[in-house]
């Protein structure tokens, strides 16, 4: 097989079994060491679970759920049930029980692969129709059957037997991908062969991965983004360590050393803002030291072949880049919009960020920075494979081979959301500058309009409120009030530490501090102070309860769901009119 001309995701597991031969191949966490799955394992146990499932009776076009944390086993079922003709319905880990129960239906799910006994009790399975694959626990009921015993079976079957997998068509769904719903109820998105493989060939020709290197998986493969990346890592046979939990993330860049790793902005917003607390934290020399390389690294004067740049990377940037495990060379950064500030800062200590843009109706990358082409505050020029134009009413459009077939069950918003020429209508604000590179202002769905008819652009105005070390996320209210207010979800981090010495605090008392108070009230001021008269912010109130993926206010990309948060916190609004 030429090395790199597959066209569907069946060909991708024959080019990356054939192609690579690597002991390493796909490593997760066990008894907290790291254990392998060679590339050959990895080609057994797709054939063998795929010869069991068909035994269990699934069969080309069913509709399977993959309802697990992201590993290898992850990876394996997947690839087994494409083996099939089956198509994957990823669900989030940690999806709330009202949009699980949903996607359930609305793809009309016939088996799901399963790793928590606990989420079990959440599925409404009323005609107990569904077959279960158990992953890390054994039910002895009638439709569930143990990833371990399934995976027995099929050896057993392709012993006797043999194995002839599907051979998909181009244009044949693979899988169906719910939007976050972070504006409304998820959608499905149906996927093809072509659509996901089109991606793979646009991101080698501008990455081009070593077999060597090695990629370090934190996001979750229910996310579009996350999966396209993970099929490239595949794709070119390097070594990929799973992270079992994201506040794990720290310590394990310390243990895997990876060259390569895709991150969502809100975690390295975290990063940026703990470097912060931590330099405030030395002691005056240390801290004098450190408060000058960061003000630096952030300045317009910037420049790597000074004398002062030498000093500040030897002394302090050097240790900023073993946050990342020292080895990092790639860092893509998508799934929302990335503060150019910690963009440059990032850069500028030579750790090396490439922000992205996309969405789940493309598969999901539309334009992206690369090696060699990276534009600091863009997202990016388009794939080779994909155009983009800018409507009249600055609207980002696209097309290109990467484009859904449409949404599931809903033709009449398929043709709203791709026109009769085949532009894909993204639904955000942008505009692409004289190098093509592409810029976002904004959802269109998020510039909200005053009753005194003036325009809110609330994501920027929400990135700039939450820079505060006090605030986790910001939530701008204004559509149809005669003035902009906000909710403030604030930080659990600095709440804890201080009740590491006063156990009784409670959370409100901590932020009921005079201190924090007027600190809040003066990062307000200072946001307001950039912004047009009918943006300032009026009014504010502190959250101190959860916000969570799992109540249904955040999006497992750690995007708000803004419906859903006025709704919950609709009393605490009106206090603010």
């Amino acid at each position: 097989m030429n090395p790199y001309n597959f066209k569907t995701y069946s060909e991708l597991f024959l080019h990356t079994t054939e192609n690579y031969n690597n002991p390493k191949f796909l490593n997760y966490l066990y008894n907290d060491k790291y254990k392998s799955i060679s590339s050959e394992d990895f080609k057994n146990k797709v054939i063998c679970l795929s010869l069991a499932l068909r035994s269990l009776g699934m069969k080309k076009n069913d509709t399977v759920a993959i309802f697990a944390k992201s590993s290898p086993f992850w990876l394996i079922f997947d690839f087994a049930i494409h083996q099939i003709g089956a198509i994957s319905v990823p669900i989030f880990a940690n999806i709330s029980t009202t949009n699980l129960n949903f996607q359930i239906n609305d793809a009309n799910i016939k088996y799901m692969f399963i790793d928590s006994e606990e989420r079990l009790q959440d599925i409404e399975d009323e005609n107990k129709s569904l077959i279960f694959i158990t992953h890390n626990f054994c039910i002895k009921e009638e439709n569930f059957y143990n990833y371990d015993e399934v995976l027995v079976t099929g050896q057993d079957i392709c012993f006797a037997y043999g194995f002839e997998p599907h051979i998909p068509k181009e244009d044949e769904v693979f899988s169906i991908i719910y939007t976050s719903g972070n504006t409304g109820t998820p959608k499905g998105v149906m996927l093809t062969h072509k659509n996901i493989i089109s991606q793979l060939h646009d991101i080698n020709q501008l990455i081009n991965l070593e077999k060597e290197e090695i990629a370090l998986s934190l996001l979750p493969l229910a996310h579009i983004f996350e999966r396209t990346v993970m099929s490239y890592y595949l794709s070119r046979g390097v070594s990929i360590y799973f992270v079992d939990d994201i506040q794990n993330t720290a310590n394990l860049l310390k243990v895997v050393y990876p060259t390569i790793m895709s991150a969502v902005p809100r975690l390295l917003e975290k990063i940026f803002y703990k470097i912060k607390v931590n330099i405030d934290k030395k002691s005056f020399i240390g801290r004098t030291i450190a408060t000058c390389a960061f003000e630096y690294a952030l300045s317009d004067e910037f420049n790597k072949n000074s004398f002062l740049f030498k000093i500040y990377d030897k002394i302090v940037y050097s240790k900023l880049r073993d946050i990342f495990g020292s080895k990092l060379t790639k860092l893509i950064s998508g799934g929302a919009p990335l503060s150019k500030q910690i963009y440059l800062f990032f850069v500028n200590i030579n750790v090396n960020i490439y922000q992205g843009y996309g969405l789940t109706e493309f598969s999901p990358v539309i334009s992206t920075n690369y090696p060699g082409v990276n534009k600091v505050g863009t997202c990016g020029k388009a794939i080779p494979s994909a155009q983009i134009k800018i409507s009249n009413e600055n609207e980002i459009l696209v097309k290109g081979p990467s484009l859904m077939k449409g949404y599931l069950n809903h033709p009449e918003l398929t043709a709203k959301t791709i026109d009769s020429e085949g532009w894909l209508h993204t639904g955000d604000v942008g505009f692409l500058d004289d190098e093509g590179f592409l810029s976002i202002k904004s959802r269109k769905k998020e510039i909200f309009k005053t009753s005194t008819g003036e325009y809110v652009n609330a994501v920027s105005i929400e990135q700039e409120l939450s820079k505060n070390q006090y605030i986790e996320f910001a939530v701008i209210i204004a559509q149809n009030r005669k003035y902009t207010t906000t909710l403030l979800f604030v930080d659990k981090d600095k709440y804890q530490e201080k009740q590491v010495l006063n156990k009784s605090l409670t959370i409100e008392e901590y932020y009921k501090d005079e201190k924090i108070q007027k600190e809040i009230q003066n990062h307000i001021d200072n946001v307001n102070s950039n912004l047009n008269e009918w943006e300032r912010i009026v009014q504010f109130k502190l959250i101190t309860k959860d916000i969570s993926v799992e109540n249904g206010e955040l999006t497992p990309s750690m995007k708000i769901c803004r419906a859903k948060i006025e709704e919950k916190y609709e009393d605490v609004i009106n206090t603010m009119y």
